[in-house]
């Protein structure tokens, strides 16, 4: 087993390979996790909190998405807004926080899921995520290029977008390929 030393930005939403996610950065620990991810070429982790009834922050879920910063811009507001790319999925198997405040992970790549050419019993869920696009133009807008035509990136796309619980999002998000989110999303979306 081969593992790399990663930062890690836990969200309580996720992002896998080939998806984009725009972040907004305040924190010195941000700051300096993003200059990190610059100087040695390594992007930082997403990685899913299961937050506590309280608000407070929670466990980390040990399946998170290595990333790499394709757009930075100022907000209206002043701050520092990026925009990442999900390059490939990983395991953590050990977790600390250095002084900074900044999660760092031992972690394990995972394969991404192999891709999947359509058979056409996926057009109900390609049709509906393409009027989640057509909705929400900011969405579509991060996706010039689509893959309809390959079932594990649709399954992607749904489960970054959907509402669900934190720990049904990982057990999907954690499979060896796109079949059981397949499954999944066609007992939630077909009528």
């Amino acid at each position: 087993m081969t593992t790399q030393s990663l930062a890690l930005f836990p969200l309580p939403s996720h992002i896998l390979p080939g998806g984009k996610l725009p972040l907004r950065l305040f924190e010195p620990r941000h700051m300096a996790m993003l200059k990190e991810s610059f100087l040695n070429d390594r992007g930082f982790g997403i990685v899913m909190e299961d937050s506590t009834t309280s608000g407070q922050s929670g466990r980390i879920l040990p399946v998170g998405t290595r990333v790499k910063v394709t757009d930075f811009y100022t907000l209206n507001d002043g701050l520092l807004g990026i925009t990442v790319i999900g390059l490939e999925r990983f395991c953590i198997h050990h977790l600390t926080t250095d002084d900074q405040g900044i999660k760092r992970a031992q972690v394990e790549v995972l394969p991404n899921w192999p891709q999947l050419s359509s058979d056409g019993s996926d057009d109900l869920l390609v049709e509906r995520l393409k009027e989640v696009f057509e909705q929400y133009p900011e969405l579509d807008e991060l996706y010039p290029e689509k893959s309809y035509n390959d079932t594990a990136w649709i399954c992607q796309r749904w489960l970054e977008l959907l509402p669900m619980p934190v720990q049904e999002k990982q057990g999907l998000i954690a499979k060896h390929n796109s079949e059981e989110a397949r499954l999944f999303l066609h007992k939630l979306i077909t009528p």
